[in-house]
């Protein structure tokens, strides 16, 4: 038992534990993700394939917790077993590693139809549809978008696309952040992300366009080229990090999760690049002589 009469003191102000704060969170946690991830793209093979689906399926799980968050009940096996399916199959198409692979626009109208059957037979609630309908779009936002990582890697010189599209995302992620924190004054969105503005998004397509000049010039590819994949993957940047925004909006959290230290869930940081690989695909389609 303590003293009746002892003096209860108080730690100093240069006692207190220190606590790293947002920025060196992110920072810290880049210096993990940066090295996996442009290792996996550079390797590729099937620990590539494995790492696009877990990560949809870990976006899956975290979107479920988002919609229950708002009140809603989504259907799990829509939400997260087509998500996964998607980019899993994708790999087997591009890779032709499976030779039985299904369609996977075949399989989404299977899905649709069987759970859209289920919910009509078995739902009652007053919003079983809403659910359904959100379940199946959220499934093809994030599973439909990441299937476009594997026909990505398949081109040729297709480990570098991946890669370039990364360190592009970044790069323009980073140029928005903190021109946006420095200068930023007219608001790019305010309804879905008010502290987003127009001046960051300006330099974010700036920064990315220039630094792919920067990797042409180090690995000979044509910089006009690299100029345009840039941007596109710029734009495809700030419009994912936007789709996200909202959800999170809709759905009344701040972030998609904890997963990650100073970013938040794993869907913080795939949003950016979502949009990235289908845009990357049909850039490089279209200027195909170019950048073969």
């Amino acid at each position: 038992m303590a003293d009746v009469g002892a003096t209860v003191t108080t730690p100093p102000e240069h006692a207190v534990r220190w606590r790293p704060g947002p920025l060196t969170l992110r920072f810290a946690s880049g210096i993990v993700a940066v090295p996996f991830l442009l290792g996996t793209a550079y390797f590729g093979g099937w620990f590539y394939g494995l790492v696009i689906t877990a990560a949809t399926v870990l976006a899956g799980l975290e979107l479920r917790g988002m919609l229950k968050a708002a009140g809603y009940a989504p259907l799990v096996a829509v939400l997260i077993g087509l998500a996964a399916f998607l980019p899993f199959d994708a790999w087997f198409l591009s890779t032709g590693s499976w030779q039985g692979a299904p369609d996977g626009l075949l399989a989404t109208i299977v899905v649709l139809m069987v759970s859209l059957l289920l919910v009509l037979l078995r739902r009652s609630s007053d919003r079983a549809m809403l659910d359904w309908a959100l379940s199946l779009a959220l499934a093809l936002y994030i599973g439909g978008l990441m299937q476009f990582y594997a026909p990505l890697r398949q081109r040729p010189e297709g480990a570098f696309w991946v890669m370039a599209l990364l360190g592009l995302s970044w790069v323009c992620d980073s140029s928005a952040y903190f021109v946006g924190r420095a200068i930023g004054k007219t608001p790019l969105a305010p309804r879905v992300s008010p502290k987003k503005s127009r001046e960051g998004a300006v330099a974010g397509l700036v920064g990315s366009a220039v630094f792919g000049v920067v990797l042409a010039l180090a690995t000979s590819h044509p910089p006009l080229l690299l100029a345009g994949y840039g941007l596109v993957i710029g734009l495809a940047t700030i419009v994912g990090d936007l789709a996200e925004s909202l959800l999170k909006r809709q759905t009344g959290v701040k972030d998609s999760g904890v997963l990650i230290p100073g970013h938040g869930g794993i869907l913080d940081r795939m949003d950016s690049l979502l949009f990235c690989a289908p845009l990357a695909v049909v850039y490089l389609q279209a200027f195909s002589a170019a950048a073969a």
